[in-house]
Parts: C-alpha cells; sequence; structure tokens
C-alpha cells in the first residue's frame, strides 16, 4: 500500500500544512518522469497506473484503529463535557478551560479522524464532494489551533495563580473574554487554508483534496507560520510558565504562605493540578511532534515521501496525532479526585470500583451494608451525622 501515490489529505489535515503532500510529491515525480529524468515508458506507465490496491487485512487494521479512536474520543471528551456542565463544584476557571480542550477533542475526533481514514486510507481519493473540501479542511484546523490555545492558556492562568497568589482570581466575565479570543484566533488564522483548498483532478480522473497554492513559495511561508503558531510557539510558552510553577511549587515557598496545615493541603492541591496539566501537554507534546517532523522534513524536500516505508511511518505518525484526542479523559480520571468521582457516578461503577481512601468523599446512601467500626473505609451520611463504616455503599450520590 502506497500513500505516497495517492494520499487525499495528508498532514494538513490537522497540521494545516499542504493537503495531500504525498499524493502532490508521486504527481510531481511523474510529471519529471514524462519530462526525460526516466525513459519515456516509464512516465507513461505512471501517469496510467490504476490507484495502488491494499490488502482487505490493511484495510481492516486501519479501520479498526481509527474507529477506536472516534469511540473513545467522543465517548470520554463527552462525558468530560457532561461532568463540568451538570456539576456547579465542576465548574472552575481550570476545568472550564479542560471544557473547551474536549470540545476542541471532540471537533477532531468526528470530522478529522472519519474524513481522514475514509478518504486518505480506504479510498485513496476525495469523495466527499467540492464544498466539503474546504469546509473540512478549516474546520480540522481550527480543532487543533484550539487544543493549542487553550493549553497556553491553562498554562498562563496556572501561571498568575501560583507565581501571584495574591492576586485577584480571574472572574467568569474575564474568562469568558479569554476563550471568546481563543476562538478568534482559531477561527481566523487558517481562513487561507479554506480559501485555497478545492478538489482537482491531478490525473483527470481522480479527486484529490488539497491545497492549490499558486506558488510553492506562498505554501512554504503559510505553512511554517501555521507550524509556529500551532505547535512551537505554544510548546515554547508552556515550557517556560510550567518550569516557573514547577520551581515555585516544588522548590520555593511561594509568598504570603505560612507552614500551617490549610496552606500546605493548598500547597499539595496545586501540585496535583500542576502535575495533571503537565502530563496533558507533555501527551499533546509526544502525539503531535512526529507529524510535525514528517511534515516539515516533506516541505523541505518533497522526495522525503517517497523514501522507503514512508508510508508506514506516516500512518504510525498519523494515528499518533489523531490518538491524541483520546488521552485527556484518562489522564482526568487518574490525577483528579473529583473528575474520577464524578466519572463514577455518571457510569454508575461505585458498586464495583471501590473508592480510594483519599478520595475525600462523603456519601449519601439509603442503605449501607458491614459493621460500623472506627476503621474509616468510606463515609455514609444519613441527615446531618456522618458516620463511618466497613462496607460499601448503596446507591450512593456523591458530594464533591
Amino acid at each position: 500500500m502506497d500513500y505516497s501515490h495517492r494520499i487525499t489529505s495528508s498532514a494538513s489535515n490537522l497540521t494545516t500544512l499542504s493537503m495531500n503532500q504525498l499524493s502532490k510529491a508521486a504527481v510531481d515525480a511523474a510529471d519529471a518522469m514524462a519530462k526525460g529524468v526516466a525513459t519515456a515508458d516509464a512516465a507513461a506507465d505512471a501517469q496510467k497506473a490504476e490507484p495502488p490496491q491494499q490488502p482487505v487485512y490493511v484495510t481492516v487494521i486501519v479501520v479498526l484503529m481509527y474507529t477506536l479512536i472516534i469511540i473513545v474520543a467522543v465517548g470520554g471528551n463527552v462525558l468530560v463535557c457532561y461532568i463540568i456542565l451538570s456539576r456547579a463544584t465542576m465548574r472552575t476557571v481550570t476545568n472550564l478551560f479542560l471544557l473547551n480542550l474536549a470540545v476542541s477533542d471532540i471537533m477532531k475526533a468526528v470530522i478529522c479522524n472519519p474524513f481522514t481514514f475514509v478518504a486518505n486510507l480506504i479510498l485513496l481519493y476525495w469523495p466527499f464532494g467540492e464544498f466539503m473540501c474546504p469546509f473540512v479542511t478549516y474546520v480540522q484546523v481550527v480543532a487543533v489551533f484550539l487544543s493549542a490555545f487553550t493549553l497556553v492558556a491553562i498554562s498562563l492562568d496556572r501561571f498568575v495563580a501560583i507565581v501571584y497568589p495574591l492576586r485577584p482570581k480571574m472572574t467568569r466575565r474575564f474568562f469568558l473574554k479569554i476563550v471568546l479570543f481563543i476562538w478568534f484566533l482559531s477561527l481566523a488564522v487558517p481562513l487561507p487554508t479554506a480559501i485555497i483548498s478545492r478538489v482537482e483532478y491531478p490525473d483527470n480522473v481522480t479527486a484529490m483534496c488539497w491545497e492549490g497554492w499558486a506558488r510553492d513559495s506562498d505554501k512554504y511561508i503559510y505553512s511554517a507560520i501555521i507550524m509556529m503558531l500551532q505547535y512551537f510557539i505554544p510548546l515554547v510558552i508552556i515550557t517556560i510558565t510550567s518550569a516557573k510553577i514547577g520551581y515555585i511549587i516544588w522548590l520555593k515557598k511561594t509568598p504570603g504562605e505560612a507552614e500551617r496545615d490549610r496552606d500546605r493541603r493548598m500547597a499539595s492541591s496545586k501540585r496535583r493540578i500542576m502535575k495533571m496539566i503537565i502530563v496533558v501537554v507533555v501527551i499533546y507534546t509526544v502525539c503531535w511532534l512526529p507529524l510535525h517532523v514528517i511534515t516539515l522534513a516533506g516541505d523541505l524536500d518533497p522526495s522525503f515521501y517517497s523514501r522507503p516505508h514512508m508510508n508506514i511511518i506516516w500512518l504510525c505518525a498519523h494515528w499518533l496525532a489523531m490518538s491524541h484526542s483520546c488521552y485527556n479523559p484518562f489522564v482526568y480520571f487518574w490525577m483528579n479526585a473529583r473528575f474520577r468521582n464524578s466519572f463514577k457516578k455518571v457510569l454508575n461503577l461505585c458498586h464495583l470500583i471501590k473508592m480510594a481512601p483519599d478520595d475525600d468523599v462523603l456519601f449519601r446512601a439509603v442503605s449501607c451494608d458491614g459493621e460500623m467500626s472506627s476503621t474509616q473505609t468510606g463515609s455514609c451520611r444519613s441527615g446531618k451525622r456522618i458516620s463511618t463504616y466497613n462496607g460499601r455503599c448503596l446507591h450512593p450520590q456523591y458530594r464533591l
């Protein structure tokens, strides 16, 4: 299976770079062959060749891989949105930013993944019409910018809250302004992608959705700007702010905080939140780095896509980037007690999953089995009386 010959929406799906760079490279190579770089027979063969057929088992594997991403990403991030919106105690500034991040992940899972693996990896041509070509390309790019800019906003919010703890907290009005600004930038920066993306027929038969730049220099400049705004500049900002935050919460006492139990608990809470944010950022960095590197190399040298095993390398890098939309809900469940308990409540898993002792959750239960003792394995609430017990609560309701 040679993706370099007929790929319809390569790295530009989510990195905003030239759509169909792999297929474009193949077409350019065929033109070069026709001009005498290779024999006339080879050129004719290249132009008349039928679309490469991939083995059935490869198609099945690819479909399963991308279908898994879509199901997990949509299910997990919809659950995150529901938990944050349905519980007043979860609507903190950081969690509302995570809500915006979940929306971008849903957009990527619903729009990026289906069109990508159907057009690029199964059909190997663009079957969705002329309108959907610029629309899908544009929305995909917007979704990736939303993720990047939201991560920057989370990092800056934590930076101000921890480095300058005596400043007033962010108001809801100011938060809404930041979110609107993030959406404005995410919608405005990729507009050239929507304008120049179109369906073309390089062999007069096969529909390809790609960016039709008049000059290659324009494409390279735009691609470089997009890559810097989408990946490298956010990564630099996040790295600098995270390093400063880490120095303060792990190595230095925050100004104005004394060595009291309450302050130690607050410092511990800040460290837990910061650890979760760092993990989210690291996952974003690791998932997207390979595809960015491949795309950058392909821009500098189009023949890069024709190298041996490039189809496999690109597929792995693309799948890794697409899979980024799956991981954040698992990170929240693993590293945030409130998210964890809310997940369990929504999924009605209290009777299957034993609560961790440090979850600090109170249960309002209809009944409890087990005998009462001084060993606290949970809390059962009846009216205003809090008692401890050995056993489990039936029909629990969490109070965070």
